[in-house]
């Protein structure tokens, strides 16, 4: 998930709280032939922000930054025992500063700290080793970024910067000791669009980019990249429609261009996505309710390893949203 900023622009002193549900249905002839490999994540986020002057805003949030929920074992595979467990967690706490230097024109800045939560990894089955015990812990990276606005045509650009961060993981495996997990978050690079087309309409959309490439994990007691990460850009566009003074109707689409289909590590079994997503928004006072639904298809990977070729393919993800915004 993405860090959003946009709880930063709202008017007032407000604050929201977000639920989430992500279903993937990811199967593949020999590996994951019955039931999907890749399993359903909830997620919960808050987001508050308060006006300190005219000017001056601070705000906080929380969500989760990524997740790895990856489990053979009740997907049918005859080769289950040797394929890979993984259960990882990362969220993230964003502190933001939003100065207005004039109407048209803010800076933001802040830190964001994340959070790897403890994690178990069984990945080493095939050379006899039971599952790591990957120890959680948190670093810190900056937040830096600049808006421009038109209000009259509720018009914004945002570009928005996050540093990287490095994490070395107490791990400790029964087979092979004690050692480190190394990992990292990479930076990200987005910009954020939107404006006024018609009365009542708005158009909006996002470009974000992700170093992946240059950011792998390596679980103890592996010597080597874990992961085959790669760089992603995704694409985002849609529209919002108010219906009458409490009801607002939004569409999108977003996009994640496909790299190789080939893989060979069971820890890779999508390649990017295309997704349409429909939501729904009543307001009532100063409170407004948000819900909303995506259906995304995952793009299609032949993974061969010494267990022989499986095929993934035609796979989904379905989500299910709701978010609850005050204005105080």
């Amino acid at each position: 998930n993405s860090l959003s900023t946009s709880f930063m622009y709202e008017k007032g002193n407000y604050a929201e709280l977000g639920m989430s549900s992500r279903s993937p249905d990811v199967k593949g002839t020999a590996y994951a032939p019955t039931s999907s490999a890749l399993k359903k994540q909830d997620y919960v986020s808050l987001a508050i922000k308060t006006d300190v002057s005219s000017d001056l805003s601070v705000g906080l949030t929380s969500y989760n930054q990524g997740a790895v929920q990856l489990d053979y074992s009740s997907a049918g595979s005859p080769f289950a025992v040797a394929l890979p467990v993984v259960d990882l967690d990362i969220n993230a706490l964003a502190v933001l500063v939003k100065y207005s230097l004039s109407d048209n024109v803010s800076i933001l800045g802040g830190a964001k700290q994340s959070q790897v939560q403890d994690a178990s990894a069984n990945i080493f089955q095939s050379v006899g080793l039971p599952a790591s015990s990957i120890s959680g812990t948190s670093e810190t990276s900056f937040l830096i970024g600049a808006s421009y606005a038109i209000p009259k045509i509720a018009l914004r650009a945002e570009l928005i910067y996050e540093g990287d961060v490095d994490f070395s993981l107490d791990t400790s495996n029964v087979g092979a000791g004690s050692g480190k997990t190394s990992g990292s978050v990479p930076d990200y690079m987005t910009l954020n669009l939107q404006s006024g087309i018609a009365e009542d309409t708005l158009l909006f959309g996002s470009i974000r980019k992700a170093d992946w490439s240059n950011h792998q994990l390596t679980v103890f007691p592996g010597t080597s990249a874990t992961s085959s990460f790669t760089d992603t850009t995704t694409y985002s566009l849609g529209i919002g429609r108010k219906i009458n003074d409490a009801v607002s109707l939004i569409a999108n689409y977003s996009t994640e261009p496909a790299g190789s289909s080939d893989s060979t590590t069971p820890l890779t079994i999508t390649n990017g996505y295309d997704a349409i997503g429909l939501a729904v928004r009543y307001s009532s006072g100063n409170a407004t309710v948000t819900a909303g639904y995506s259906y995304a298809k995952v793009g299609d990977i032949t993974l061969t390893t010494a267990a022989g070729v499986g095929e993934f393919t035609n796979n989904t993800v379905t989500g299910f949203g709701i978010k609850i915004g005050y204005n105080f």
